[in-house]
């Protein structure tokens, strides 16, 4: 397997390392097609042999700009959060694995907006009770509303950044929270 690197969030993609969260895809990866970066989800059209990072001029972002991307660190922060409490209060072992790999592909998304607003550490969001989540079902069908949210934000606000790589990036994580809607309505 060569050096893959996803250009959205900048990891390496390995042998040892193409199958990480496979629970949080439709498709899996293997080592000789990988399909989705396993950290951020990005398609394989984002995931490059020797490649680099998107490049981007954070001088073009605005208060605006830079308020969006604020928010959207916590809108990941607020569903990787969701989803780690998910992962421990679901009963069907594969439902807990899903949330646990979701967790981990939100957080990577909050990791990458941070890195875009220049923002020295991960915002701590106030603690939710889910305890009125009962089952698997409900779980899902609440997880299924944040990535219809998530979708929504980054479409609403993609037009609105006016520095070209950073709203691809929105529109590459908005495919992928779209994947999210449809693996999280189907259990």
């Amino acid at each position: 397997m060569s050096r893959i690197t996803c250009v959205v969030c900048g990891m390496q993609i390995n042998e040892k390392n193409y199958n990480f969260n496979e629970e949080a895809f439709m498709k899996s990866n293997d080592k000789e097609n990988v399909i989705y970066c396993p950290f951020c989800g990005a398609p394989m059209e984002y995931l490059i042999e020797n490649g680099e990072e998107i490049k981007y001029d954070r001088k073009k972002l605005d208060e605006n700009a830079l308020k969006i991307i604020d928010h959207a660190v916590k809108l990941e922060v607020f569903n990787g959060d969701f989803y780690k409490i998910a992962s421990s209060m679901a009963k069907n072992e594969e439902v807990k694995k899903m949330f646990k790999a979701l967790s981990n592909i939100e957080y990577m998304h909050a990791k990458i907006h941070k890195k875009i607003g220049n923002l020295k550490e991960m915002p701590v969001l106030r603690k939710m009770d889910y305890s009125k989540c009962k089952s698997d079902e409900e779980l899902l069908a609440a997880a299924c509303q944040r990535e219809k949210h998530a979708v929504g934000y980054y479409r609403k606000y993609e037009k609105e950044i006016h520095e070209e790589s950073i709203s691809k990036i929105f529109t590459v994580l908005s495919v992928v929270e779209e994947e999210h809607v449809v693996l999280t309505s189907q259990d």
